[in-house]
């Protein structure tokens, strides 16, 4: 069995050994959890090895990057802009923190206008 949330399933590290009735008693626990659980029976597991595998990078733009100051949900915002959930908090835990430090020693308050994330992005470059 293999459960989903959205586009990505739960990864428990080990399959877990439970009896028929154990198993329908978790599979309600984990729908109370998450709104969008979705039960895959009798899936082959894969390895854990990782192949080759192409990574292809994608720029940030002033505009995505105005849209982490949002209050956009992470979900929302990597279907919005196409990126993984991981790519969006990963983002906003890097790029958040660093513009706030600096928009504060500019003088710069909330919300702020995607100029503001432009001259952040020429004067970080410019380092």
């Amino acid at each position: 069995m293999r459960i989903l949330t959205k586009d990505q399933h739960l990864d428990f590290e080990a399959p877990i050994q439970m009896t028929e009735y154990q198993r329908k008693k978790f599979v309600l626990f984990m729908k109370g959890l998450f709104n969008d659980l979705e039960i895959q029976e009798n899936v082959n597991e894969k390895t854990k090895e990782m192949g080759e595998r192409e990574v292809t990078t994608k720029k940030w733009t002033s505009e995505e990057l105005s849209l982490l100051m949002s209050s956009i949900s992470n979900e929302e915002l990597a279907a919005k802009t196409e990126r993984s959930v991981m790519s969006i908090k990963m983002m906003r835990g890097h790029f958040v923190p660093e513009f706030m430090v600096w928009a504060k020693r500019k003088g710069y308050s909330l919300p702020v206008k995607i100029g503001v994330i432009k001259e952040f992005l020429k004067q970080r470059d410019e380092k």
